[in-house]
């Protein structure tokens, strides 16, 4: 039997992917084991296409019968963070904590959420809905996304039923999906779901638009709004969908950017008489890996902040001076994605 490394080390080896590319590019070696380790473990086509960092992850993943590295991530996080972290709180003190963050009567606040780290929260999380919609008022609009889950969207002539295909968002956004006065909007790739003062304007003409996130999208309007983002228990570095405003905006600018929207695909729905409509909308079939970290590090706080209660992280993000600066840095060539990689391209 062969001796793998610890699963710890793997993943250190994993988080330092220079060393990796230098070994690449310096040892044909390298590329000749490469390619006898995945015939070993029946990878029967090998798409010299995929990325560096992806053939190293799907490598591992079949060495360690890993399926999804983001969900075993979470599940580490949790299981250490139960140690060290014992203090409860209730949807009280996240309002609190919101309120710190600039949420208040009248705010347009997007929530990205993930409940595996409420496991010290007291409370469901229909209260937390409710207390927040509270705060903001009947002045306020409350949004988050709702793109159906991967499971549904790869059925063969899948048809989008907004009113009935439960979200891939997580648990706190299914709940929202499913509150009395939430509209959701026809988007096949990046739905949402909003209620409020600007919930139909924020939803009604997603299916209308050139991509996802153009200036007629939810997610480019409720800048336009002056929106925050609330991440709550969402990696250290997550922004929020909102982020990829900047390439559709940017896409007629520069090569680098109009590659994520190369590719017209027509989308099914389900009309409001059952009857099946049609829209199209620009997309990609290009690999794509995202390291927020790259734009996040260039916020001051009138972008970002950071607040916690107990194990939960809470983050905010100012969503019209983020894309002001995250458009500005797209234009030298700086974004959110690895790959593919913007150091290939020439920028101003």
């Amino acid at each position: 039997m062969p001796q793998y490394l610890p699963f710890e080390r793997g993943l250190s080896y994993l988080n330092n992917m220079d060393l990796w590319q230098h070994r690449w590019n310096e040892s044909s070696q390298f590329d000749t084991a490469c390619q006898n380790l995945i015939s070993r473990i029946d990878i029967v086509q090998y798409n010299m296409n995929m990325s560096l960092y992806t053939r190293i992850g799907t490598i591992v993943k079949r060495l360690f019968g890993i399926k999804d590295f983001s969900l075993l991530k979470k599940e580490i996080h949790k299981n250490v963070g139960k140690f060290f972290y014992h203090k409860k709180y209730t949807a009280r003190d996240i309002i609190s904590v919101m309120q710190e963050l600039g949420v208040h009567k009248g705010s347009v606040v997007c929530i990205h959420s993930s409940m595996k780290e409420f496991y010290n929260y007291i409370g469901t999380a229909e209260e937390l809905i409710t207390e927040i919609l509270s705060e903001i008022g009947s002045e306020g609009t409350l949004m988050m996304p709702a793109f159906p889950k991967y499971s549904l969207v790869n059925k063969e002539n899948y048809v989008f039923d907004k009113d009935n295909d439960a979200t891939g968002a997580g648990f706190l956004a299914e709940t929202f999906r499913k509150y009395p006065g939430v509209i959701r909007s026809i988007n096949v790739q990046h739905s949402v779901c909003a209620i409020g003062k600007y919930a139909d304007y924020l939803t009604k003409d997603h299916h209308r638009t050139h991509d996802c996130w153009d200036k007629d999208s939810p997610w480019q309007r409720m800048i336009e709004l002056d929106a925050i983002v609330i991440d709550l228990g969402m990696p250290n570095f997550y922004i929020g969908t909102f982020d990829h405003c900047v390439e559709s905006i940017l896409q007629y600018e520069h090569p680098y950017w109009a590659q994520f929207f190369s590719k017209k695909e027509e989308y099914k729905y389900y009309t409001s008489n059952r009857t099946i409509g049609t829209y199209t909308n620009y997309t990609s079939e290009i690999e794509c890996r995202t390291r927020e970290s790259n734009v996040t590090k260039h916020f001051d706080e009138t972008r970002m902040q950071k607040r916690r209660i107990s194990n939960l992280s809470i983050k905010a993000f100012y969503t019209k001076n983020c894309l002001n600066d995250m458009i500005d840095l797209g234009r030298k060539g700086i974004g959110i994605y690895y790959v593919p990689n913007p150091k290939k391209c020439t920028f101003c």
